[in-house]
C-alpha cells in the first residue's frame, strides 16, 4: 500500500527535536529527504503492482507485473543499485496511463525539481562533506539564491528568503510532504 506515514512520522519527529535544539537541523533535513527517497521508490513499486494508495488511489496500469522480481528485473538493467527517482522519471509512462500516473504531477513542477535537485546536493554535501559536493552545494544552492561564497548548510537551512515567512528547512520540507500527499491521492490530469 502507498503511503508516506513513514515520512510524516520523520518530520514530526524532528520538528519536536528541533523546537528545543535546531543545531542538528542538517541532519533532519538528510533523514527526512532520504525518507522520502524511499516513499518514492516505494510507492513505485506499490503501484507498478497494483497497490493502492493509503486513499484508495489506484493508478491504471499499461504494464502488468507478476512481483517485486519482476519489476526490479526490468528497473535493474544488469545493475546492482537501482536509481528509482531517474527510472520513475525514465519509465513512469510505460508502466502507467499517461493521464492517470501519480508522479506526473510532481515531476512536472518545475518548483519541484528544483527544490528537488538543491535537496539532492544539500543531501550529498551533508552526508559526504567533500570538496566536490560543497563546490556543487555553493554553485547550484547558494549563488542562485545570491549568497556568494560558503556558508554552513545549518546556516543556509535557518535563513529566510526574502519576500518569505520560512525558513528554507521549513520550505523544503513542506515541499516534500506536499508532494507525498499528492503521490498518494493525484489530481487526475486529463490531456
Amino acid at each position: 500500500m502507498v503511503n508516506n506515514t513513514d515520512l510524516l512520522s520523520k518530520i514530526e519527529e524532528w520538528k519536536l527535536e528541533l523546537s528545543t535544539n535546531d543545531k542538528h537541523i542538517h541532519f533532519a533535513l538528510l533523514e527526512i529527504f532520504i525518507e522520502f527517497e524511499k516513499f518514492l521508490a516505494n510507492s513505485f513499486i506499490a503501484y507498478a503492482l497494483g497497490q493502492p494508495s493509503k486513499d484508495s488511489y489506484l493508478p491504471e496500469r499499461k504494464l502488468i507485473f507478476t512481483d517485486k522480481e519482476h519489476l526490479e528485473g526490468l528497473l535493474k538493467c544488469d545493475k546492482q543499485y537501482i536509481d528509482y527517482i531517474k527510472k520513475i522519471q525514465e519509465i513512469k509512462k510505460h508502466i502507467f496511463v499517461e493521464n492517470k500516473c501519480p508522479f506526473n504531477k510532481v515531476f512536472s513542477s518545475a518548483d519541484f525539481i528544483s527544490d528537488f535537485r538543491q535537496m539532492q546536493m544539500l543531501r550529498n554535501f551533508i552526508a559526504h562533506q567533500s570538496e566536490e559536493s560543497k563546490n556543487k552545494y555553493i554553485s547550484k544552492v547558494l549563488n542562485p539564491r545570491g549568497i556568494s561564497g560558503y556558508i554552513k548548510s545549518d546556516t543556509f537551512l535557518k535563513r529566510i528568503p526574502r519576500n518569505k515567512h520560512d525558513s528554507y528547512y521549513s520550505i523544503y520540507v513542506e515541499t516534500l510532504k506536499f508532494h507525498s500527499e499528492i503521490i498518494c491521492n493525484p489530481i487526475v490530469i486529463s490531456e
